[in-house]
């Protein structure tokens, strides 16, 4: 674990844990654990039962949403009654996460999550639902997993594989450590964690909306500053300007120019007359449907891109790596970030495998991002770094023409809330991947102002966008103060410094109390005589309340072929085959118990002052007794399947499994039963009369 684990471990490191306070491990408390059923589409699964599947997803938003947001899906009616999520269970993450977010987050389905629902909840099988001993708080237990989660201490039980983190789940249950107050002592350390908690919470979703908040205004910037707004009044206070036409008319003709030099240049030294560039003639602009064009204030003009630019250019096709030993960086999709360019990892190529002055990137450049996923395709920056950098294949390269556009207005434009839209309209996608060729960015329609203003825009939106960064790194520091203000209280909860222990009480009443200790040492007992999956209620065909026919099935089995004993050693045998022959009082009263109830099953008699074994063989038992057995386990007047009952009187009678002799014998009991007018038969079903 890491150092910051367990604020409350300083105490335990110090021997200070509260008075009447224990150390369990999960799997000291745990009764039962299960994973998810991601389900099938409602569509494709008619015949299913509907549900909602909590993934990890439900996780970040759950105080706000619980599960109403969680995808509707469709189970198995068998799955359902298996998986349904109950009030107090918890729900583990073991997988997904990513580089900086581990699993193992924890949530606890509570009376609101289960009233709020309009349908069954269950787990995705990316989770595991997990429930606590009756006798142990869930809330408690989930306030504990919280602290573990934020310090840290779950890091070192997961792997991680690509951007998928696993959580090692069986190390979890063993590893995890928690401090354990008396059963009602939890109770209190909830509800005043809950009352610290609460104005927390609301701070920190308040928090987490600004992030949201800001986007929306930072895209409100962009689109007031593109459609003239943010300097209408400075406009009408300037001068008119060149038009645009005349701009690019005087550009077009340089254009010209430039290129017939250099076919003359290519001729007179016998090489090959350069391509003649796309950009010496007005081009047409496209807002391809629905899309419409931009509207723009009096004085400004719509250009295509390309009659802006001096030149667009594609990047290289070389595999790049991080030695930045071995070359010049490469700077590719992922360094454009948020409009800029992010060069926190860069990789590199070597110089002698390309061209370095002809990819050479220079301040003012724009990158534009022609192939990524759909959501991101299309995002652009311009360099402004100082650093010696190419560009790679899936990134183009713009060069503006000065005398048209300032290189950081047409970025803005394109990563305005048109521009991102333009670039969702003409993406065109393959699989997972998405790309705009050169030749669709080039009709892009820009709103062209005069320079000066175009200069006076992206002063105004840098000016805006600053401020929305400050007001950013305050609601960073807010955010970090309410969670450690969060962990705080968990940690002062989880070091009983929230409420008077129940020690301190009890002294004060003058009573006695229950320590920790000796609850989990009751689990502990409880835990050995319950059933082999570990769930500790009893099924509701049970007569006798907390039975564990696991018990009996011992009892029985401890009888054959050994003749008349006593009951201390029929009671030692038992505790044998169930695993633990050294035991305290708790189990032997289990044990005691089950004994009694086995000699009124006749799975055991007595012979004097000694027991033994009834019989082995299902079949010496009579149709009088095997029938009285089968109305104490049926309700009377509801059909149930004759295989269900014939386990549940197997399992009653203490037989580990139903052999076919067993399956046989029934079947005649129930003819019989039905001749006597005491069953209904239909084929695999039985009723009670």
């Amino acid at each position: 674990m890491t150092s910051a684990v367990s604020d409350w471990e300083i105490g335990r490191r110090e021997g200070e844990l509260p008075e009447g306070w224990a150390e369990a491990t999960l799997e000291e408390i745990v009764v039962r654990t299960l994973g998810g059923d991601w389900g099938e589409e409602i569509a494709k699964f008619p015949e299913g039962t509907r549900v909602r599947v909590i993934r990890g997803k439900e996780f970040r938003d759950w105080g706000r949403d619980r599960a109403t947001r969680a995808p509707e899906r469709a189970i198995k009616p068998a799955s359902l009654g298996k998986r349904r999520l109950a009030c107090g269970d918890l729900v583990i993450e073991i997988s997904g996460g990513g580089v900086g977010q581990p699993v193992g987050r924890a949530l606890l389905i509570d009376e609101e999550a289960l009233r709020r629902a309009d349908s069954p909840l269950v787990c995705s099988n990316f989770c595991r639902q997990v429930r606590v001993h009756r006798e142990v708080d869930p809330a408690f237990v989930h306030l504990a997993l919280n602290l573990h989660y934020l310090c840290g201490g779950l890091d070192e039980l997961q792997t991680q594989t690509t951007n998928i983190r696993n959580l090692n789940f069986s190390k979890f249950l063993s590893g995890v450590i928690l401090p354990l107050p008396p059963r009602a002592e939890q109770g209190r350390i909830v509800e005043k964690a809950r009352e610290l908690l609460g104005p927390v919470e609301r701070a920190r979703e308040s928090l987490a909306r600004l992030p949201e908040i800001l986007r929306r205004f930072r895209q409100s910037v962009l689109t007031a500053a593109y459609a003239g707004e943010l300097t209408a009044e400075w406009r009408d206070r300037q001068d008119p300007s060149e038009p645009l036409t005349e701009r690019l008319r005087d550009v077009f003709a340089a254009r010209r120019e430039a290129w017939e030099m250099a076919c003359c240049e290519a001729e007179a030294f016998d090489r090959r007359s350069p391509r003649r560039p796309k950009n010496l003639e007005p081009a047409a602009w496209e807002a391809p449907e629905p899309l419409e064009a931009p509207e723009v204030p009096e004085g400004w003009s719509l250009a295509a891109l390309q009659d802006l630019a001096h030149r667009t250019q594609y990047g290289l096709s070389i595999k790049a790596d991080a030695d930045a030993r071995r070359g010049i960086a490469m700077l590719r999709m992922s360094n454009i970030q948020g409009g800029r360019i992010d060069a926190t990892e860069l990789k590199y190529i070597p110089v002698k495998a390309v061209d370095v002055p002809a990819f050479r990137v220079r301040r003012g450049d724009i990158l534009f991002n022609r192939t990524n996923s759909p959501e991101l395709v299309g995002k652009a920056a311009v360099f402004d770094l100082d650093l010696e950098a190419v560009f790679a294949s899936y990134v183009v390269r713009i060069e503006c023409a000065e005398r048209l556009v300032d290189s950081r207005y047409l970025c803005g434009w394109i990563n305005s809330p048109w521009g991102r839209q333009w670039a969702r309209t003409v993406r065109t996608e393959s699989v997972s991947q998405a790309n705009i060729n050169v030749s669709r960015l080039q009709t892009m329609p820009v709103p062209v102002p005069p320079l000066a203003e175009q200069r006076e825009i992206v002063r105004r939106i840098e000016e805006l966008f600053a401020f929305a960064e400050t007001v950013e790194r305050r609601v960073a520091v807010a955010a970090a103060r309410a969670e450690n203000l969060w962990r705080t209280i968990l940690a002062r909860a989880l070091r009983g410094e929230l409420v008077p222990t129940e020690a301190e009480i009890a002294r004060g009443e003058g009573r006695g109390f229950e320590p920790a200790s000796d609850l989990l040492e009751r689990i502990a007992a409880e835990r050995l005589v319950a059933p082999g999956d570990g769930a500790l209620t009893h099924e509701a065909r049970e007569v006798e309340e907390d039975v564990a026919e696991r018990v009996l099935a011992a009892i029985r089995q401890a009888c054959w072929g050994a003749g008349e004993m006593t009951r201390e050693d029929l009671i030692r045998r038992v505790a044998v085959r169930l695993g633990s022959p050294r035991f305290g009082k708790s189990v032997r009263a289990w044990l005691e118990r089950h004994l009694e109830i086995a000699l009124t099953r006749r799975i055991v008699a007595r012979k004097g002052d000694l027991l033994t074994g009834v019989t082995p063989q299902f079949g010496r038992y009579d149709y009088g007794f095997l029938m009285a057995t089968v109305e104490r386990l049926m309700i009377r007047g509801v059909e149930s399947r004759k295989d269900e009952v014939v386990r549940a009187l197997a399992a009653y009678l203490g037989y580990g499994q139903v052999t076919p002799a067993i399956r046989e014998r029934m079947d005649r009991v129930f003819q019989w039963a039905a001749q006597d007018g005491r069953l209904g038969v239909r084929d695999r079903w039985i009723t009670l009369l």
